[in-house]
């Protein structure tokens, strides 16, 4: 199983887990069996004409899960169009969240956990 974190920088496994998904600059894949990682580009971000769509994952890419704090509607509904499950980060690093997910201790996303339900951080949102 591969699951994806959205980073700002790589450090490996740990990695902080960015605040919002789809504007992360990259996303670290971790392969759950093997713990080898590697570094995949948000290719949303690569041209102007790009940042509308929401597909950030290639067949390819082999992406069972992903795991963020934060996530907009759009990019949620594509991820599970594409049998892609999205997880609440609880914890800092890509290794807290990881050992939390292999316990079993990650909920995933219910559709009022969108960015767009709470726009401010006070709110608990990621204030956009």
């Amino acid at each position: 199983m591969k699951i994806a974190f959205p980073v700002k920088e790589n450090n490996g496994l740990e990695s902080i887990i960015d605040e919002h998904f789809g504007v992360a600059e990259n996303f670290l894949i971790v392969d759950l069996e093997t713990r080898k990682f590697e570094l995949k580009e948000n290719q949303k971000l690569s041209t102007e004409a790009s940042k509308c769509k929401t597909g950030v994952f290639n067949k390819k890419d082999r992406v069972d899960a992903v795991v963020t704090r934060c996530m907009g509607d759009g990019s949620q509904r594509n991820l599970m169009s594409s049998n892609i499950k999205v997880y609440q980060a609880r914890k800092n690093t890509i290794l807290e969240n990881l050992e939390l997910f292999e316990n079993d201790k990650l909920n995933l996303f219910h559709m009022f956990d969108f960015c767009q339900i709470k726009k401010n951080k006070k709110e608990g949102g990621c204030g956009h």
